[in-house]
């Protein structure tokens, strides 16, 4: 049971983030160079990364001359009048097997986001058993989602920003081996309720294991507002296509994504 002393400490941090996500929903204090309101962090952890770094980890949403990045701006436009005309802002992200690339467009596709002058995004690495999102952000975080369900680690403890505007991470950080157990706990639960109801307008993307390996996506499907499923070309079959939006059917399903077809671009959306 919770002392007294550890309600208090939560209520402090809340305090902090709500302080945080207020000052981000007024996108306040100066303008950049071409004239947007730039937003200051004060509670976020900040870790500037380079867009070299970015680019050489393949996140390229955010080079609009990189035709590599036009998949994703499609993809975005889809993902955001989806969500926008049915007033969602939680998003769950897999794909039928290992490998097929659902981390990579998950960051590109919350780095497109970003772009927009006023959308912010928040991705969350749900990927339990195999935690990645740091790794494109090369970024060794101190705390993750893993800390949060077993070490009581406040979100403000969790939040980087890699210093781009609009854009925040909650990472993982280390493996765990019983994630559908971890997943259905209360804690897990009380998470995505808080990031939903207190980021409202922020939209919510979270990374998900592989859907045919294990049932961690059954478990989380309930707590977000729809899903999207990214498919490898060339590998994953229609039967296990098929089986993997049965188990997504649990929340709409907004569509597929086929990545890694033998294209300049990389990405279709459908």
């Amino acid at each position: 049971m919770a002392t007294i002393a550890d309600v208090v400490k939560h209520a402090k941090q809340n305090q902090l983030v709500e302080k945080e996500i207020e000052q981000v929903s007024r996108k306040p204090i100066q303008a950049d160079s071409s004239g947007h309101e730039s937003i200051t962090y004060t509670t976020t952890k900040v870790v500037n990364v380079s867009n070299e770094t970015l680019t050489a980890n393949r996140v390229i949403a955010q080079n609009k001359e990189d035709p590599r990045s036009t998949p994703f701006h499609m993809l975005r436009a889809k993902v955001l009048k989806e969500l926008r005309d049915n007033n969602w802002n939680s998003l769950a992200i897999s794909a039928p097997t290992p490998g097929a690339g659902k981390s990579l467009v998950t960051v590109n596709l919350a780095m497109s986001i970003a772009m927009e002058v006023n959308q912010t995004v928040l991705i969350v690495d749900m990927d339990l058993r195999q935690p990645s999102l740091h790794k494109y952000f090369s970024i060794e975080p101190e705390y993750g989602v893993q800390d949060y369900i077993e070490n009581d680690v406040s979100v403000k403890e969790m939040l980087i920003n890699p210093g781009v505007e609009r854009l925040s991470i909650i990472p993982g950080r280390k493996r765990m081996l019983n994630s559908s157990e971890k997943l259905a706990s209360p804690k897990v639960k009380a998470l995505t309720e808080e990031l939903k109801n207190r980021y409202e307008s922020r939209i919510v993307i979270y990374d998900l294991p592989p859907l045919l390996v294990s049932d961690d996506v059954m478990v989380f499907l309930p707590y977000v507002d729809c899903s999207l499923l990214v498919v490898e070309s060339g590998k994953n079959t229609r039967e296990e296509i098929e089986s993997s939006m049965l188990i997504a059917k649990e929340k709409p399903l907004l569509g597929t994504v086929l990545n890694k077809e033998v294209d300049h671009r990389k990405v279709y959306v459908y």
